[in-house]
């Protein structure tokens, strides 16, 4: 409704300006067909002409009222950002009834047009309705193609569709001329012209213009049907006595209303004016400049959608042509991140599942989340919609703002080219939700974004030593401090399906035990092992660099799902 309402407030700006336009140039011309034939296409092309789209490069003085307007009438909703929301303006809860509540003013003024349209309607059915009950219970005759209607009450003449209506009085009387001149509006069609405006005024019954420019074609009409009655003989000198009579014979009271002697006077002087020189049709060429600035006018600012992004990523110094470049900023970012409060430290060992988000980069070149293939091309907006989406999830769910992380794990035979392109996909994710939250808040400084939505992409390969081929000989003799058969106290690990049904449960175990049951579990198992959650319970007293191995352990096997809780 707010596009509606914007676009009769263009409509209406049209038609002010094509009234001052007519009043000024054209209405005092004879050129009462052409005059009528301008109105008419100056009254459609008011209507069509907010219509048009166009954009601008330049935002004038003239452009931004009219942006705030249609700012305005199209929010359905008002926005109000409480301290919380604040600060991450991108995640404002859909509905949250504290920050978020209907914009009234477009509701408003639609129930008002609405009422005021309803009315129009009642009031233009009403008279219609009359004039069909008169015209039904009216002696009737054929006057040549038409038919005359009489009414024994006295009325003002006037003609409406084939039909004459004419009082008995007037008709025993001075007919011939009063049928001549009604007979001038029937042959010029005037009855469409007169159904056209209250179309029109239908829509624009609040707009006085509509009603000042359906007065100047009825005028126009008048002037048009005389000029009619004159060209086919009538004295002129007694048809304009016998208008005269008319006025102020029958219609004494109406007499000493202002705008009737105007009318009659407007018409005594069109038929006694000389007639205008046919090259004053060429004012109606002052009118192509007209329309012109009406379009620029409403034309819309244009919003260049990539200045956002570039100032963002000028902010971030980032080099995409460079491949290089994607690694050394990724890690650039998370280490800033990681280094900036002990909070974000304790995030390189311990994160809630709900916050990473880890696709794999299969032997096959196949990218994988939770089990299925995603297409490059789809991969940049499922990442944008679940980062975004879990984050504001917490948000309205634990009142708690989370960072969130994605992994990228691969295998060392992933083509280089393939995995700097998957990375600046993501990098990209990442560079666009900050955008829009500059844009937003109005604030593009990097201090402020990476407060908001830091960029932690972790890549990450999955080294041969980490595969589970290795026989428990190689196990003894791996490389590290680790005591693969010591056993591991206050760790739960279990192995769930997509079914709830736990496949591994293990307490009390080594490493060497683990990876053994893995292996196991694995080679007996074809399908994709990233439909399986692992639970994983640690004590508080337990060494984190065992809880680390077993996340290595888990991770090379392609168990990414971990529910990780410390006791």
């Amino acid at each position: 409704m707010g596009a509606f309402l914007f676009y009769l407030l263009k409509s209406g700006c049209c038609l002010v300006v094509f009234y001052i336009f007519f009043k000024l140039l054209m209405s005092r011309s004879t050129f009462f067909r052409f005059n009528r034939i301008t109105l008419l296409v100056g009254l459609l092309g008011c209507t069509l002409l907010p219509l048009i789209e166009l954009t601008t490069t330049e935002e004038t003085f003239l452009h931004t009222p009219l942006y705030a307007i249609h700012e305005i009438l199209q929010s359905t909703e008002s926005v109000i950002l409480n301290p919380e929301q604040m600060e991450d303006p991108i995640l404002i809860p859909e509905k949250n009834p504290e920050i978020r509540s209907l914009n009234w003013v477009p509701v408003t003024l639609a129930f008002i047009y609405g009422v005021g349209a309803l009315a129009t309607l009642i009031w233009l059915s009403i008279s219609t309705c009359r004039l069909i009950q008169l015209i039904r219970t009216s002696e009737k005759k054929r006057f040549g193609n038409y038919v005359l209607v009489i009414p024994q009450q006295p009325t003002a003449s006037f003609s409406w569709g084939k039909y004459i209506v004419i009082s008995a009085v007037d008709y025993s009387q001075q007919s011939e001329e009063i049928l001549l001149h009604e007979t001038m509006h029937l042959r010029n069609h005037h009855t469409l012209d007169l159904l056209f405006i209250q179309i029109f005024l239908l829509v624009h019954w609040f707009n006085p213009v509509v009603w000042l420019l359906k007065r100047e074609l009825q005028e126009i009409h008048e002037f048009e049907a005389d000029n009619g009655v004159i060209n086919t003989g009538v004295d002129a000198t007694k048809y304009q006595l016998l208008l005269v009579k008319k006025a102020v014979g029958t219609r004494l009271y109406s007499m000493a209303n202002g705008f009737n002697h105007s009318k009659l006077k407007k018409r005594i002087t069109m038929m006694l004016k000389e007639r205008t020189n046919r090259w004053a049709r060429l004012k109606l060429l002052l009118a192509v400049p007209v329309m012109a600035g009406a379009l620029y006018v409403f034309a819309q600012p244009e919003v260049k959608d990539d200045l956002g992004l570039q100032i963002v990523q000028e902010a971030l110094q980032l080099k995409p042509d460079n491949d290089q470049d994607i690694f050394k900023f990724l890690k650039d970012e998370g280490e800033a991140f990681y280094k900036k409060s002990p909070e974000n430290a304790k995030l390189k060992w311990r994160v809630r599942e709900r916050q990473c988000h880890v696709f794999n980069i299969d032997v096959k070149g196949r990218i994988i989340l939770d089990g299925q293939e995603i297409a490059k091309e789809d991969l940049k907006e499922i990442v944008k919609k679940r980062i975004v989406e879990n984050k504001r999830r917490t948000k309205q769910e634990k009142n708690i703002e989370e960072v969130q992380l994605v992994g990228v794990l691969y295998a060392k035979d992933t083509p280089q080219s393939l995995l700097v392109e998957v990375l600046t996909i993501l990098k990209d994710a990442f560079v666009e939700i900050r955008t829009d939250i500059a844009k937003t808040s109005g604030n593009n400084s990097k201090e402020y974004l990476d407060g908001q939505f830091p960029i932690l992409i972790t890549p990450d390969e999955v080294k041969e030593e980490r595969k589970l081929h290795a026989s428990s000989n190689k196990e003894n003799t791996k490389s590290s401090n680790i005591d693969y058969h010591k056993q591991l106290n206050g760790i739960d690990v279990k192995i769930i399906s997509n079914d709830g049904k736990i496949k591994i449960k293990m307490t009390n175990f080594s490493l060497a035990e683990l990876k053994k049951s893995i292996k196991e579990f694995i080679s007996s198992y074809e399908g994709d092992m990233d439909t399986f959650t692992v639970g994983l319970k640690v004590d508080k007293g337990c060494q984190m660099e065992d809880v680390t191995e077993i996340k290595s352990i888990l991770r090379s096997a392609h168990l990414l799902k971990l529910v990780y809780q410390q006791m």
